[in-house]
């Protein structure tokens, strides 16, 4: 074959394959990077309201992944938050505090749990709070808002807590609402549902106490207790706030069906590892005071919570009261 010609080919060869390579490597303005949301919340009563987006998972835009976690543990959780790895989580109202106080960048978007806490148990003759003195109360989480309640609670009816009971941290939930049911534990302060699961297997355990209602009388705080909040990533804030106010607009949803719709909410919530059968969830639901608020509306009350916790113990909300940054706005 002559030079010129297998130079020729050898030079369209070379076009063409510098034309396909181009094709290959040039972006593409519709295959964005795709933006993956971590969702977690805490095994209990702070997820229910979300158990309709756990189970459906709804969109949340355009190519937008959304993974869903339920975390056994708020120290496990907290540990996922300093790390970031989670970019929306239900948290303590406290908790929220604290993590803002660290200088992590996640803001409140909105609250989610108006007071899940129940002074239980078979202990007869307990109308008042100072009938509670000599007494052994189980709590779960030193620190936590249970713990934080009834520790206030106890003092502003003119008992102190070191000196006249005790209170004893040693027993996780599920153990908790176990002995009290029972009998092996006489008073006990827990949250839903683990108080229907005590209820429910003993007709002998009551309940004695709402810490909600409790805390209205010690406080004067108009019914606000805003136990769990909504947590969101600062970095998602500022590059996806359209990501944040759909997720938003669910979970309003969310919160409303499961008020509504008890029953089908129970069977999610079991079918999901909540932790939670059924009809225990279903049960509970009433109790567990779930409300969505947006954060700029419900922020009077929380402040309001955190300057009881603060000029009670300060380092429960992390040392200070956190300032209207922590506060999500549109």
């Amino acid at each position: 074959m002559n030079k010129r010609v297998i130079l020729l080919i050898c030079l369209v060869i070379f076009i063409f394959s510098i034309a396909g390579c181009g094709d290959v490597q040039k972006p593409s303005t519709s295959n964005k990077a795709k933006v993956i949301v971590n969702i977690a919340g805490l095994q209990g009563p702070t997820s229910i309201g979300m158990i309709k987006m756990i189970d459906e998972k709804p969109s949340l835009g355009t190519n937008v992944a959304s993974n869903y976690q339920v975390v056994k543990t708020p120290d496990v959780l907290l540990s996922k938050i300093l790390s970031k790895e989670i970019d929306i989580a239900t948290v303590p109202t406290n908790l929220a505090a604290i993590i803002y106080n660290k200088g992590v960048d996640y803001k409140i978007a909105a609250m989610n749990t108006w007071g899940v806490l129940y002074l239980i148990g078979s202990e007869e003759n307990i109308n008042q709070w100072k009938d509670l003195k000599g007494k052994t109360i189980y709590s779960v989480g030193k620190g936590t808002t249970p713990d934080i309640a009834a520790r206030y609670i106890l003092e502003k009816n003119g008992l102190n807590f070191e000196k006249d009971l005790t209170i004893d941290y040693t027993m996780a939930h599920v153990e908790l609402a176990q002995a009290v049911a029972a009998e092996k534990v006489k008073l006990a302060i827990l949250p839903e549902p683990f108080v229907t699961m005590a209820i429910s297997k003993n007709p002998k355990v009551n309940i004695v106490f709402d810490i909600q209602k409790e805390w209205d009388k010690a406080s004067g705080s108009n019914g606000a207790f805003p136990q769990t909040c909504l947590m969101v990533k600062e970095e998602l804030v500022s590059k996806n706030p359209a990501i944040v106010d759909k997720f938003l607009s669910e979970y309003k949803e969310s919160i409303e069906w499961v008020n509504v719709n008890k029953a089908q909410a129970g069977k999610l919530v079991e079918k999901n590892g909540i932790g939670i059968k059924a009809k225990i969830a279903e049960t509970a639901i009433p109790r567990c005071n779930i409300r969505y608020e947006d954060a700029q509306t419900a922020k009077a009350k929380v402040e309001s919570f955190f300057k009881i916790i603060f000029n009670y113990s300060p380092k429960d909300i992390g040392g200070k009261i956190p300032n209207e940054g922590l506060y999500y706005q549109k």
